[in-house]
């Protein structure tokens, strides 16, 4: 990987996205927060028109940084869904049918076109089609014939860390990732075909000096607490105390005592910790990834932050 950063300053800025998948005009659950470098405590980025934001309107402000940031270090921006699905478990993204992408480039294209009208990058059209609706647990195929409980290599060494999240064919339940990850990978498509190489969607493109303007990472907010000996539940990250203790664990400022977290479920707050987690762990050996895990990243993708090694019983856990 061509890169030239070295340390937190090799990025301009840092950008937390607390994803939604819903299907709705605006999400109160999409938060943004936005961190300089050195210690200052991640701050709420308002949306530009209504209360809360849209997806397309985060597809637009992730251009602009873009666009504007020529000549400058990259911006660092995470985002909270599933970049891909399993592959190294069945060496394919969709097994049983020929017809599946071959890598994650074509997975992204092949879930913009199934949703191809859908507005807001809204990406459920996926459960509906005859093909790959079969493999996700999602209304109206709650008995999908080839519906399995899988596992992408990084959800399994962030179980063993601390905290994995949901599988991504799981759609239905409280801690449901794939409609948000659905909607993501629209994301992504959309967004490689507007920037080309001014963006960097890591670990699957290198970062290069001069050109990348914009770096891409998946994130796990509940990683980042868990990580730290930390349980977020109940809301538990709306308390000012409970998110500044997680902030100091990562060298971070702390919001003022009367702080009150946006968003359904402390959104703000995920969206918060994951700014200072991307600011802490921004050096040149937090891309570089290991050789035994590599090739299934690359294929897979890799939770930003979680540990590059895998435990001693990861093919009894596939």
């Amino acid at each position: 990987m061509k890169s030239r950063i070295a340390d937190s300053s090799g990025f301009s800025a840092f950008l937390g996205i607390d994803w939604s998948g819903a299907k709705a005009k605006t999400h109160a659950g999409l938060q943004l927060a936005h961190a300089m470098p050195g210690t200052g405590v991640p701050l709420r980025v308002s949306p530009p028109l209504s209360k809360y934001w849209s997806r397309q309107q985060v597809f637009d402000y992730l251009v602009e940084i873009a666009e504007n940031a020529k000549g400058e270090e990259p911006v660092l921006v995470g985002i909270d869904f599933a970049f891909s699905h399993p592959f190294a478990d069945k060496h394919s993204y969709f097994p049983e049918t020929d017809l599946s992408p071959a890598d994650v480039v074509s997975l992204w294209a092949m879930v913009d076109q199934v949703n191809d009208g859908q507005p807001d990058l809204y990406g459920g059209a996926v459960f509906r089609h005859a093909i790959w609706g079969e493999y996700y647990l999602a209304p109206p195929h709650y008995q999908a014939r080839h519906y399995a409980s899988r596992r992408r290599v990084t959800e399994i060494v962030a179980r063993v860390a601390g905290r994995s999240p949901s599988p991504t064919f799981k759609a239905v339940g409280a801690d449901n990732v794939s409609t948000g990850s659905l909607a993501g990978m629209r994301l992504l498509h959309q967004l490689k075909q507007q920037l080309g190489a001014r963006l960097s969607v890591w670990p699957f493109d290198a970062i290069i000096a001069g050109q990348t303007n914009l770096v891409l990472v998946e994130i796990f907010p509940s990683f980042y607490f868990y990580r730290l000996g930390m349980v977020p539940a109940k809301k538990a990250a709306a308390d000012p105390a409970f998110l500044n203790q997680a902030l100091a664990g990562y060298g971070s400022d702390g919001v003022p005592a009367d702080f009150r977290a946006m968003g359904h479920d402390a959104d703000e707050a995920d969206a918060i910790i994951a700014a200072a987690a991307l600011r802490h762990f921004s050096t040149a050996s937090s891309f570089r990834l290991s050789a035994d895990i590599k090739c299934a990243a690359q294929q897979e993708g890799w939770i930003y932050g979680v540990p590059f090694t895998l435990p001693d019983d990861f093919l009894d856990m596939l």
